[in-house]
Formats: C-alpha cells, structure tokens, sequence
C-alpha cells in the first residue's frame, strides 16, 4: 500500500511539473507591433533590380506585345508591337522617384516608335484606353506619369514592398519590406 501511495504521490508530481509553463512571466512581457511595421531594408544594385523587374513583368506578356523595363543612366520601356507580321519597337523613357507612399512614380521625358518621337499625352490615353493594366498601375496622361503602387502588389499575404530610395545616378536603389 505504501508503494502504491508513493507511485500515485510520483506520478502526480511528475504530471504537475510537465504541464507547468516554465518562464511564463518572461513570455508575458514579449510583445508584438500591430498595424504595419518596417521589417527589412532592402539594397539593390541596378543589375539586381533589372533582374527582378523583368522577372516580374514576365508574368504579363502576351503575343500582341512583349517589353522589358531596365535601368541604366535612365528607366527605359524597351517593348516591340507586331503590325502586320512587323515587329515595331517602342521606347517610352522615364525619371523615377520614390513617392511618400512607397509608391514609384515614373515620369514620363519622351517616347518614340523606332526613332520617331511621339507626344506622350497621346500615346498614354492610348495605353490606358487599350490595354487591361494590373490594378497596381495608375496612368496620369495629363501629367505624363505613370504611378506603381507597390504596396498594393502583395510578396506573400501580409508582406510588400514600398520604394525608399531611387538613386540613379549611383545606382543604388532602397526598398522597404513592410508587414501588416
């Protein structure tokens, strides 16, 4: 009777110490930010972000147009229509700035077919009319820009991007990734 008591009196103290939370005043006071928070600042050099872009862009080609987007001493839209078997170049040239938001804005300096300049109002009220742009690209014809929302463009479910810095003329590019 003596060992029963002492297995059951074991077995009761083993079992209180097993569901025990250990350190549980320390797992109190760790807390969590609410809202949206700055996780990571993300540097990129022009070769890296050329990369990702046209990665990205890959996503909306299709057979009436194929364009790629890269940076040099300029943002450049390098795209080919096909008219009547034909491929014809575009070029659409752009300064980009990083907006309060984190959204990009690319204004517009010129765009041409071949060498063939065209005026941009005209030709980006053809775009906007024409063509089913992504929800995250907002065409101002009137002002010459074209506006990337990138925080509406999600990485995964609660993670995106917001531009912080775009600095051509060195080559270095900051973007924040941000959770909700």
């Amino acid at each position: 009777m003596l060992i029963l008591a002492i297995n059951i009196s074991l077995a009761a103290v083993v079992g209180f110490q097993v569901t025990k939370h250990r350190d549980q005043e320390v797992l109190n006071q760790v807390s969590t930010i609410k809202g949206v928070n700055k996780v990571a600042e993300i540097s990129t050099n022009t070769e890296q972000l050329n990369t990702a872009i046209n990665k990205y862009l890959g996503d909306f080609q299709d057979n009436k147009m194929n364009y790629k987007f890269y940076l040099s001493d300029k943002a450049v839209l390098e795209g080919a229509y096909k008219i009547f078997g034909k491929d014809i170049p575009l070029y659409v040239y752009f300064e980009p700035y990083a907006l309060n938001d984190g959204s990009v804005n690319l204004k517009v300096t010129s765009i041409s077919i071949g060498t063939l300049s065209l005026p941009a109002k005209t030709v980006l009220n053809y775009i906007k009319g024409a063509y089913d742009l992504p929800k995250f690209v907002t065409i101002k014809s009137e002002k010459q820009e074209v506006v990337i929302d990138l925080p509406q463009i999600a990485i995964t479910k609660d993670t995106f991007l917001q531009a912080n810095k775009l600095d051509m003329k060195n080559y270095k590019f900051v973007f924040n990734l941000m959770q909700k």
